[in-house]
């Protein structure tokens, strides 16, 4: 297949791109700074403190791209790389290096768009091949937005054609499924299931989706990231194939709550060219991330909606999940209301089905794109240019459906019926004084790809599409064979920074997030130099104020530590001289398990511990300073302190990696 635009290297030939990346300055994508989960607080860090550039991160994660999009596990996730990228990132490290400042609170911050929303220098396909050629003349408001902010587009992520899609996707663009990078048999949720694979596969540091009745929350949940439905209007619809405007949104994406909430801050809010934005005016805080600190959940309200996770219609795996979410959100200081009943919801939603715009609300965007290939979409369903196997039923219906959208008879009673809906879950919230609703994104685990009969239960997701009120998902956890689970938080209109303090405190007391094992960091990148399993050889006390070493005080030692590809930990340490003590006693061994986390910036590995032996440490994120010596043996230092003769010392281990 033929390069596409000037300005961009089309996915079939990615390969191309590779011999790029090799003629790259060997320290691009070999900096001493690990991208793989890696948030925007960290890299900017790395930024200011000089540890690395924008210029290495992005090459960094287009590497990543390279390595396992079309090769490896395949997870076919990107539609186009935008071969600008280094160009625009060093344009960025200049500026850096000029004024000393960051430009933007997202500067030299790679991100990847849905194709759905137009890239001034990137085809916008829709995912389909009817529009395989089709060059936006200008970036969407949200791709701008981003930009100016500092953020640098690295790809257009693929997607279920035209936006078609829940629980998997496919595209006549780019043939093939998106596939699961936890298990890639399964499907990687839709219609968003690009950006979602892109961000659980660290391809990118945020991405940007879209959501018309599932299509951020199903990839979020399905993929152990974040994603956010926001309230309909908060962010601008310029520039994105709709589906449906009276429910089409464009939500955040990333691995953290935190990078979603300042992704939001700077898409928020009205915008001239989207009339539906003008609801936003009044709505939009200073800051979505004033909230996210220690003691988030403290007494925030939350209900239980058990009656749409009954026990004959959803997985005991999800439910036992949920189970363990609730009990956790209650430790971490939320007021739970469980159950939580609203017995009048099923007989609002029972027949419910949507409106039917696809074709008027598409003619509607061909029409500001005098450049498009077809003029309507009728046309475009006539050229057959599309995935037809699949969606030539539900176009064929749309391309033909007798009325045009704003002269529907059937609409008047969908809309009476849809605030009838709002109106029961404000009054239900204002009844329970809820800050959220909670519940499973899905009652079932996530399909296989091709699989049309496995249930998913799916009667949650039309509550945030219908009401438009906002929806956060963030992981859960997992069920067999390692699929992640979602948990959704519905709120009230315009509540994202509530949202986002609920979700924050659940993330920080649970980290269910860990990175998936088809996509480990790549050989050549800094955490590889950890990844694996290490024999300790030394113990020594270090004073602080000298740096001064000495043989530890505690005694020798032998031990294992095992850094895992997926970001698991496991440390054993047992002391020589245990044969003094009683059988049975635990003295003199320390053993634990939890995930690692690598702070380049401040040269720490963190360790958190999700069990301990010593059952008073659970829970602890204990910093280790690294250092690697020209035997490859890696010491790692604890923070000092104080010792029983009132000396502040730290403890030096050193390990030797295991062939």
């Amino acid at each position: 297949m033929r390069l596409r635009h000037s300005k961009s290297i089309v996915r079939p030939i990615i390969p191309l791109f590779a011999a790029c990346l090799a003629m790259l300055p060997i320290g691009v994508a070999r900096a001493d700074f690990a991208v793989e989960e890696a948030t925007i607080e960290q890299i900017q860090a790395a930024y200011l403190k000089g540890t690395t550039t924008a210029r290495e991160v992005t090459a960094a994660y287009l590497a990543r791209i390279e390595a396992y999009d079309q090769q490896g596990p395949m997870l076919n996730a990107i539609i186009t790389v935008n071969e600008q990228a280094l160009a625009q990132a060093d344009a960025l490290d200049a500026q850096l290096r000029k004024t000393g400042k960051l430009s933007g609170p997202l500067h030299g911050i790679p991100f990847v768009a849905k194709d759905n929303i137009d890239s001034g220098d990137l085809p916008t396909s829709g995912g389909s091949a009817s529009l395989a050629n089709f060059q936006p003349e200008r970036d969407a408001t949200s791709i701008a937005r981003m930009r100016k902010a500092g953020g640098i587009l690295i790809a257009k992520a693929s997607l279920a054609e035209f936006a078609n899609g829940g629980f998997d996707s496919i595209n006549s663009r780019s043939p093939g499924y998106i596939r699961n990078p936890y298990n890639t048999a399964y499907a990687s949720g839709g219609s968003s299931g690009g950006t979602g694979v892109a961000m659980a596969a660290n391809f990118a540091v945020l991405g940007l989706g879209t959501d018309t009745g599932i299509s951020v929350r199903a990839p979020a949940s399905i993929n152990s990231v974040v994603g956010l439905r926001v309230s309909h209007g908060l962010v601008s619809l310029d520039g994105v194939m709709p589906l449906n405007v009276f429910w089409d949104t464009v939500g955040p994406m990333a691995r953290t709550v935190r990078d979603t909430a300042i992704l939001l801050e700077a898409i928020a809010g009205p915008d001239a060219r989207d009339p539906i934005s003008q609801k936003s005016k009044g709505h939009v805080p200073k800051s979505y991330t004033a909230g996210l600190k220690p003691g988030s959940l403290k007494g925030k309200r939350l209900g239980v909606l058990r009656q749409i996770v009954p026990a004959d219609n959803s997985d005991p795996r999800v439910v036992a999940l949920m189970d363990r979410a609730i009990e956790d959100l209650r430790k971490a200081g939320a007021e739970i209301v469980d159950p939580f009943a609203m017995p009048e919801l099923p007989e609002l939603t029972q027949g419910w089905t949507g409106f039917t715009r696809l074709r008027d609300d598409f003619d509607g965007y061909l029409a500001k794109h005098p450049n498009a290939p077809y003029k309507s979409f009728k046309d475009i369903v006539a050229s057959k240019q599309y995935l037809a196997p699949r969606f030539e039923t539900a176009f064929t219906h749309q391309a033909n459906y007798q009325y045009k959208a704003d002269e529907d008879p059937t609409t008047p009673a969908k809309q009476k019926r849809s605030e009838e809906i709002r109106q029961a879950f404000l009054k239900a919230f204002d009844a329970a004084r809820l800050d959220a609703i909670v519940y499973p994104q899905f009652n079932f685990p996530p399909k296989k790809n091709g699989d049309t009969y496995t249930p998913l239960g799916r009667d949650q997701n039309l509550y945030s599409s219908v009401t438009g009120f906002p929806a956060l998902v963030v992981p859960m956890g997992f069920v067999a064979p390692g699929l992640p689970m979602g948990l959704q938080f519905f709120g009230r209109p315009w509540s994202e920074a509530t949202l986002f303090e609920i979700g924050y405190g659940y993330e920080q007391a649970t980290h269910h997030r860990v990175p998936p094992p088809t996509t480990p960091p790549l050989a050549d990148s800094f955490a590889s130099k950890f990844i694996g399993t290490w024999k300790l050889i030394a113990i020594a006390d270090r004073d602080p104020g000298t740096g001064v070493q000495t043989p530890a005080e505690r005694g020798a030692a032998d031990g294992q530590l095992v850094y895992a590809p997926n970001g698991r930990l496991s440390v054993q340490i047992v002391r020589t001289g245990r044969d003094k003590i009683p059988v049975g006693s635990a003295d003199g061994f320390s053993s634990y398990f939890g995930r690692w986390e690598l702070l380049v910036a401040e040269g720490c590995m963190v360790h958190h511990q999700d069990g301990n032996l010593n059952q008073s440490r659970i829970g602890e994120a204990g910093k280790r300073y690294y250092g690697f010596d020209a035997q490859g043996h890696l010491s790692l230092t604890t923070p000092p302190s104080k010792r029983p003769d009132g000396r502040e010392l730290s403890s030096v281990f050193v390990w030797e990696r295991i062939p």
